[in-house]
């Protein structure tokens, strides 16, 4: 095989394994969480004009924040709630249960503090919650932006019986076209060859944030067997 033809498929290669972009999950228990509280997204964006670098309250870690558009903790959560009830094994408390007795302004001073209690409530083994940084929607169609969707989020799970956090997930990504970047390969097939919306892109790069989140992904039948 010729040297640039190998070269090419080298790229092709490293576009497949790296199409994620930005996403980046970290798992940090073996054993898989059986019930969970899922608490609504929590807004964190820039404070002056411009983007600027926030900090997630959790981890300390840097995001990019951006513009955030009206409606992007309604669509977080509906996607999170949502994907936490796809896993088989896993009990969820409904979510208008937890919206009852969480106390926002709590989550903000001592979210882990506060998750716990949350837990303790429901008496489930962890408490997922999240922030979002930048959901910045697309100007144009599916077909042609002027502004592509830019999505910056971070999801945790803190485990009520430690009081500490268990697992973190986070996604940061402004969609590329194919011909900028031959690393985003992928990604730019993952994601149908199109500009998505930003609640499309969210979900997307969330089904690739959960890949680890620790919770069994066998039915009941498969458990048995």
């Amino acid at each position: 095989m010729g040297g640039s033809r190998l070269r090419t498929f080298v790229w092709i290669f490293l576009g497949l394994c790296l199409g994620s972009g930005c996403t980046k999950s970290v798992l940090r228990v073996e054993r898989p969480v059986r019930s969970v509280a899922v608490v609504p997204f929590s807004i964190k964006g820039p404070s002056g004009e411009g983007r600027r670098f926030v900090e997630d309250p959790i981890s300390g870690r840097n995001f990019v924040a951006g513009e955030i558009t009206p409606g992007a903790r309604g669509d977080l959560t509906g996607l999170l709630y949502q994907k936490m009830t796809e896993f088989p094994q896993l009990d969820v408390v409904p979510l208008k249960e937890v919206e009852k007795v969480m106390e926002r302004g709590n989550f903000k001073k001592e979210p882990i503090a506060s998750a716990r209690k949350t837990g303790e409530t429901f008496d489930v083994d962890g408490v997922v919650l999240g922030w979002v940084f930048r959901y910045e929607e697309r100007i144009g169609n599916a077909i042609s932006v002027e502004r592509p969707a830019s999505v910056s989020f971070v999801i945790h799970l803190v485990g009520v019986e430690e009081g500490s956090m268990l697992w973190s997930g986070r996604f940061q990504e402004t969609q590329q076209p194919l011909s900028e970047n031959v690393l985003k390969l992928g990604s730019f097939f993952r994601r149908g060859g199109v500009w998505l919306k930003a609640k499309s892109l969210a979900g997307v790069g969330m089904d690739e944030v959960l890949v680890s989140f620790p919770a069994s992904r066998e039915g009941p039948e498969s458990e048995g067997e």
